[in-house]
């Protein structure tokens, strides 16, 4: 086989190697476009991460919780203290 012989062959491989290429670069772009899409509703035009549905939820539920662990911790205080103050 001559180097001429061996460039036929390999025209077509390369030439699909080619086009898989492209068709990467396009699938990448395409992925970035919908990801940046999505940016704003994450970032404010600050830089600052915004809450999702879920966490502000959660993050509620708990400031929540720590309230009524402090009430109930205020209550026992104060019983402790009238007890105290009753011997």
């Amino acid at each position: 086989m001559n180097f001429g012989e061996i460039m036929k062959m390999l025209v077509p491989v390369l030439i699909a190697c080619i086009a898989w290429l492209l068709g990467q670069v396009t699938s990448f772009s395409t992925r970035l476009t919908k990801i940046e899409g999505h940016m704003p509703a994450l970032i404010t035009p600050e830089g600052v991460p915004t809450d999702s549905p879920v966490s502000a939820e959660r993050r509620q539920r708990q400031k929540e919780e720590l309230l009524d662990k402090i009430y109930d911790l205020q209550m026992r205080v104060k019983l402790l203290e009238q007890k105290e103050t009753g011997k």
